[in-house]
């Protein structure tokens, strides 16, 4: 396995606004409290020990712990929920919703990231101690994000026939989810343990959530990672006084819709759209959003219920497991409750996190530093044997793919191949036979023309032959060009936004993720390149 890095490149398919932060663009500096440097965590260090309420550790200990009674065993990860009790003790997040099989690539590469970054700044502060920590809601209801994964180019997919929240869904027809898993993997190196893994997930699971939290904590387990589901009833109460003001004041429509403004006219499209009420509730009827009315009421929306404010505010107290924070609100969530220095994580999610600074102060909770997670292209054995048939750069490959085609053939195919050359040879040696007839018997130069129009035919026929046979090379060439830049935009996306990690897994094994994560570093803005052996 050979491992280089890249600059971040447009071609790459990386977003306007993820480049200039990446790249420290001037107009998104006012946006972010932190520079993405190792150097400035001492200040986030410092910050967050002013702002954070110590009470919390207990809270989020206590969460844990009832959390990990029903994941896989890692006494790890215990000793590191336990050390959130100590004052001295952070945490680095990243998040993601359930998805099947872990969803894209990209998930693998941010936890990675997060890991990694944890133990660098464990080094960087030995008095500190940093945890990474994975958090997921499941509440989240669009389950056409999260119910498929791609393996192979081919679509796998989970249909529950359910609606609300995806984390909370039961777990049905998962027998055939694990019959697929079986036949992608066939005789793999490691498909038998990769089967194990996705089965064990299943079982005794109680949802959605739980069989993603359970094959994320068996894929990364003695990490030192820990994972959180912040659907939690006891974490939501210790949140309820914001989700009031948002019921009440649409605090966070006005701040954020002023952030957005800004962020406009430094050149940049808005992420997330704040509305006056940025939470849902969690009903029978599905996960819906609230909305308030002209009359003044709190509205479930595709739903007649319907609550007063009083109603609401009393709900709210008594059962705030039912309050479901959106996009707007989830960072505050998050914030509020952990001792967290750093939010890892990818373009779009950076962008919305941008929009909240604002809120974050309105709050009084410390904003995080914002660490791009590291960014992957993986060209496994056929694509490298491609590239060193083809001699081409690594480089060139993320160019547009007919673009990327057509100066290869520029450069490549030459002039088309002739005989012609030859055919002046055979005419010489044919002159050369005339002259010598002449002198012995002039009728002879009947037959040698004839001998001569006979062979010349025979070199157009050889001449056509390698001609076609140059064509047939040139699209071998172009064909492999064309699937080694479809390896890394399937169907046209990035590869890590596409690709499942399965495919990997099969023929690496745990050495998938241990070899990733031995080349990760999110403090380096470079995209890391990783070419197996062909």
């Amino acid at each position: 396995m050979k491992v280089t890095t890249l600059p971040y490149l447009g071609d790459m398919q990386f977003g306007e606004k993820d480049l200039a932060y990446i790249n420290g663009d001037k107009r998104l500096t006012d946006f972010a409290k932190y520079k993405q440097d190792a150097s400035e965590f001492s200040k986030v260090i410092d910050d967050k020990s002013i702002s954070y309420d110590g009470n919390y550790r207990d809270l989020i200990v206590k969460a844990l712990e009832k959390q990990y009674s029903e994941l896989p065993e890692d006494p790890v990860a215990r000793k590191q929920i336990q050390s959130l009790k100590n004052p001295d003790t952070f945490t680095v997040v990243t998040a993601h919703q359930p998805c099947l099989f872990t969803g894209p690539l990209y998930v693998i590469y941010k936890i990675l990231s997060a890991i990694n970054l944890s133990e660098q700044l464990n080094k960087q502060h030995p008095n500190k101690h940093i945890v990474p920590v994975f958090v997921t809601g499941g509440e989240d209801h669009d389950l056409e994000e999260i119910n498929h994964a791609h393996i192979y180019g081919k679509k796998v997919e989970w249909n529950p026939g359910q609606t609300g929240a995806v984390g909370r869904m039961e777990l049905v027809n998962t027998d055939e989810l694990v019959k697929a898993i079986e036949n992608f993997a066939g005789k793999s190196s490691f498909g038998e343990e990769a089967v194990k893994l996705i089965r064990e997930s299943f079982e005794g699971s109680r949802d959605y959530g739980h069989s993603f939290r359970k094959l994320i904590a068996s894929l990364f387990k003695e990490s030192g990672l820990f994972i959180l589901s912040m659907d939690d009833p006891a974490l939501k109460a210790a949140f309820a006084s914001i989700i009031e003001d948002d019921l009440l004041n649409n605090t966070s429509r006005k701040l954020v819709s002023e952030t957005q403004d800004k962020i406009r006219a430094a050149g940049f499209q808005e992420q997330a759209y704040p509305r006056e009420v940025n939470c849902f509730y969690h009903s029978a009827e599905g996960r819906l959003r609230i909305e308030k009315t002209d009359g003044g009421e709190f509205q479930l929306v595709g739903s007649e219920k319907r609550f007063s404010e009083e109603e609401i505010l009393s709900e709210l107290r008594e059962n705030p497991g039912k309050f479901s924070p959106n996009v707007v609100l989830r960072p505050l969530y998050q914030e509020l409750l952990l001792p967290n220095l750093a939010y890892v994580g990818g373009g779009g999610e950076i962008s919305y996190w941008l929009e909240r600074g604002s809120q974050f102060e309105h709050y009084g909770i410390n904003f995080p530093m914002l660490v791009r997670r590291n960014s992957v292209f993986w060209f496994d054995h056929i694509a490298c044997k491609n590239l060193n048939q083809l001699g081409m750069d690594l480089t060139a490959v993320f160019s547009d793919p007919e673009k990327l085609i057509k100066d290869y053939l520029i450069e490549h195919a030459g002039e088309e191949i002739t005989l012609a050359d030859e055919k002046k040879l055979l005419a010489g040696i044919f002159r050369a036979v005339e002259e010598k007839a002449v002198q012995l018997e002039r009728s002879i130069l009947k037959t040698i023309r004839a001998e001569e129009a006979k062979h010349l035919k025979s070199i157009d026929h050889l001449e056509h032959k390698l001609l076609k046979a140059k064509k047939q090379q040139m699209d071998v060439r172009v064909n492999k060009i064309r699937k080694t830049h479809d390896k890394l935009f399937p169907e046209g996306k990035p590869q890590e936004r596409f690709d499942n990690f399965l495919m990997y897994y099969f023929r690496l094994g745990p050495d998938f993720i241990s070899g990733l994560k031995d080349h990760l570093n999110p403090l380096k803005k470079e995209v890391v390149i990783i070419q197996e052996a062909d």
